[in-house]
């Protein structure tokens, strides 16, 4: 059952080697279902190739490395010199044996309908998701790099990329030559429950960010009283735009929550630039309305329109892994002390339909394993960003008691996603720690080089 096919081919204009590892989804017993697992090893271009590769782990759940790789490249091109890059792609997703089903209909207001949709998407998986959890992707992964005799290898990924990494390292110690984090968060500590507060920790730090800037300050010299204005504005009446007077045609409306989800996936991506000019114009408008459509007028022209949350698809890895798996855990009643954060009522929204799916999705301890760190020598390297609202800085305070050969950079402007300061810092940090094979002695100069937000202070 376990079998590896390799071939050349061309990935993103590079030259590679592709191919499978057929694996038993049931790795607890290896009977049942065989899957395969996709992978892509880009060779090393220099002349001095050296034996240990980079392995990324793509964020998600639900990412596949293998999709990833011509987003991902600019991040890790100037690792390629001397070592290969691999992608491996996890279990239930691109060509692995993908799970996905369409996106749930219903709420937690129309539970009937919301768990036909759910229980509709289970009956018709090709898949048992008992055994989509991490741990059995990191097996996987143990596996093939054993099969392409790479004896020790360097991880670095992103967001839940960086908890399949610390997973890696739990089960699979003796392979692990550095650890890079970017955007995590270390498995003991309770990331969910800390949600409202980062959110706010974030949103702090831009208005900040933006009272440091004399030009920033000029054009918005009330930002803060601006925010808690607009805030206690749309908590007595939301704004709405009638679909005769919206550009998109449709009737918009704006009210807490969804600027608290405008704000959220506008850090998460990274792109904070438009963030004081949206709250400003919208705090000081008499007609909110009017404010609202030239906002969504101009910042589109100028190519800086906050993004909105979408729907699609949806990846059952995620379901799986989240709703099986410690290190998220849903608990609504443990964000009630973060009630003056914005995303408050939207963490503990989504916290209450987590709970509710959940109880839908079938688990197997056996399959999640042991999830707690243990200390390990290994070297590591965590990258946060100051503007993220979920892997805020602060969430590493303690990760040298686990690793002792660590160190956590705080990066600034940077949201959950890498931005401008990856590549005047964070990267170069990577690839200086991954030669070096420690963290002993990084020069970590390059932090007071990374520009400002470069913030939109008018519209066209």
């Amino acid at each position: 059952m376990n079998s590896l096919s390799v071939s050349r081919c061309v990935v993103d204009g590079l030259a590679a080697r592709c191919g499978t590892l057929i694996v038993p989804e049931d790795r607890l017993t290896g009977k049942g279902r065989a899957i395969p697992v996709r992978y892509v090893v880009i060779p090393a271009t220099g002349p001095d190739r050296l034996p240990d590769p980079v392995v990324w782990f793509a964020g998600g759940p639900g990412d596949s490395a293998v999709a990833d790789i011509p987003g991902e490249l600019p991040l890790l091109g100037s690792l390629n010199v001397h070592r290969d890059l691999v992608f491996i792609e996890q279990r239930g997703t691109g060509s692995s044996n993908p799970l996905n089903c369409p996106a749930f209909r219903g709420s937690l207001a129309d539970k009937p309908a919301l768990r036909a949709s759910v229980e509709s998407c289970l009956a018709h998986l090709n898949g048992d998701l008992r055994f989509y959890t991490t741990a059995m992707f990191t097996d996987d992964v143990n596996q093939l790099l054993g099969d392409l005799h790479y004896a020790k290898v360097n991880l670095i990924g992103i967001s839940y990329g960086t908890t399949a990494e610390q997973v890696f390292l739990l089960r699979h110690p003796d392979r692990v030559r550095t650890m890079t984090l970017i955007s995590g968060t270390p498995l003991d500590v309770p990331l969910v429950e800390r949600l409202p507060e980062n959110s706010e920790l974030a949103l702090r730090y831009v208005l900040a960010s933006c009272e440091a800037q004399a030009d920033c300050q000029q054009a918005f010299p009330h930002l803060a009283a601006d925010w808690t204005s607009l805030w206690t504005s749309l908590g007595k009446s939301p704004v709405v735009v009638p679909a005769s007077q919206s550009p998109a045609k449709t009737v918009q409306m704006l009210d807490q929550d969804s600027l608290a989800a405008l704000l959220y996936q506008a850090m998460f991506v990274g792109d904070l630039s438009p963030i004081p000019i949206f709250i400003h114009t919208l705090a000081v408008a008499k007609n909110k309305a009017a404010a609202l459509v030239s906002l969504s007028t101009g910042l589109q022209e100028d190519g800086e329109a906050l993004p909105s949350p979408g729907s699609g698809t949806q990846p059952m890895l995620l379901y799986s892994i989240e709703c099986s798996e410690p290190w998220f855990r849903n608990d609504p009643g443990a964000l009630s002390g973060q009630r003056s954060s914005f995303a408050y009522q939207m963490d503990v929204d989504s916290a209450q339909w987590w709970q509710y799916v959940c109880a839908m999705i079938p688990k197997s301890a056996a399959a999640v394993g042991y999830e707690e760190l243990t200390l390990s020598k290994v070297p590591v390297l965590a990258l946060n960003g100051d503007a993220d609202p979920i892997d805020q800085p602060g969430n590493m305070a303690l990760a040298r008691e686990f690793w002792p050969d660590s160190l956590a950079v705080r990066l600034p402007g940077q949201g959950h996603d890498t931005n401008g300061s990856w590549q005047v810092c964070g990267g170069p940090l990577a690839e200086a720690f991954i030669a070096q094979g420690s963290v002993a002695g990084l020069d970590t100069s390059c932090l007071s080089v990374v520009p400002p937000t470069a913030f939109l202070l008018s519209l066209p």
